[in-house]
């Protein structure tokens, strides 16, 4: 994910191994984009861009709408195994990392799922190890750990199945590679059970911001499609037809303030003050949380295109997220 040079094969972060790790059993890293979240005074930890809050979706505890987030991110591998075939030849295994409890629910089962039945009608052959792989201790969480910690903790602690891989090659499928501890030791017991090329897709690779400020990481050349998708939560692809139900009854501009009358529902736009004001009751339960938008202010977003132009909707839309940690959202 660094930059590497046309004579390298690591990026700085391989480069730069811990001080027990003599190798990488693996072969590479290909990840679908960068997560990272912020926190956020008041509010919950905001997501960098669109596919962090894909991950943050499939890791919450809210159930619904999980199994398409999940085909979304399915998809976008599949894209990979397209544009990059030797990932994953056919007859290859494939296999999530496991829990430190079995019985707890793993987010990247989800993927996986949508990823098998996408392989399956794509006519792949493949065997599935992931009931296969356990861990046989507990290793707490990596939160407070610093680099090392982690690849000492984690050395020795995955265990496959008694079964020979005949130097086949294995796809990993994880959610968010950060120290690559978790993938390091996968790929060093396959190794030992004679497996081939291990590649690893991830969803999201951490960015480890030195700063921790979300302004200084942001992109700023997102398009108006990407920037609604990012406040709406994906609503608008996953709850497109009751955006589109949503009914614009008064619509007003002055300066730098749009007031908008949905339905029954005010909001207030001050691009002055940097607010946004509604109080819809999905906007009070858990919008405004996560500085995102409700169906009735993306509609909003939706009508001041229609109305005053994409471009300056769209600059309109930046303004919230290249300032996002200023801007307030209040229920009321």
């Amino acid at each position: 994910m660094n930059p590497i040079g046309s004579d390298e094969t690591c990026c700085d972060s391989c480069l730069n191994q811990p001080n027990n790790v003599k190798e990488w059993y693996f072969n590479r890293i290909i990840s679908l984009g960068i997560y990272k979240t912020y926190e956020s005074e008041n509010y919950n930890n905001l997501p960098l861009n669109i596919i962090s809050k894909l991950i943050l979706l499939l890791k919450g505890k809210v159930k619904k709408n999980k199994k398409k987030v999940a085909d979304f991110i399915a998809d976008g591998f599949f894209q990979l195994l397209s544009e990059f075939p030797f990932l994953f030849p056919d007859n290859s295994f494939i296999l999530i990392p496991p829990k430190n409890d079995p019985s707890e629910k793993n987010q990247c089962s989800h993927v996986l799922n949508s990823f098998l039945r996408k392989l399956k009608t794509e006519g792949y052959s493949y065997t599935d190890l992931s009931s296969k792989i356990s861990r046989l201790r507990d290793i707490g969480k990596n939160r407070d750990k610093n680099r090392d910690e982690r690849f000492r903790d984690i050395e020795r602690v995955h265990k496959l199945e008694e079964i020979d891989l005949e130097n086949k090659t294995v796809l990993i499928l994880d959610d968010v590679v950060t120290s690559k501890a978790t993938a390091w030791d996968i790929s060093r017991e396959l190794k030992e059970k004679n497996a081939g090329e291990i590649n690893i897709l991830s969803m999201g690779r951490a960015l480890l911001s030195s700063t921790g400020v979300m302004e200084q990481d942001i992109p700023n050349d997102m398009e108006f499609d990407e920037l609604l998708i990012y406040f709406s939560n994906l609503d608008c692809i996953i709850e497109e037809d009751k955006i589109r139900k949503v009914s614009i009854n008064s619509y007003s501009r002055i300066h730098e303030k749009i007031d908008c009358l949905t339905n029954e529902y005010l909001i207030e736009l001050n691009f002055q003050n940097m607010t946004v004001k509604h109080y819809c009751r999905d906007f009070q339960q858990r919008r405004y949380l996560n500085k995102s938008f409700c169906k009735h202010i993306t509609k909003l977003f939706l009508e001041i295109k229609d109305r005053e132009g994409e471009v300056f909707a769209l600059n309109r839309l930046n303004f919230i997220y290249q300032k996002l940690h200023e801007w307030d959202f209040i229920c009321e």
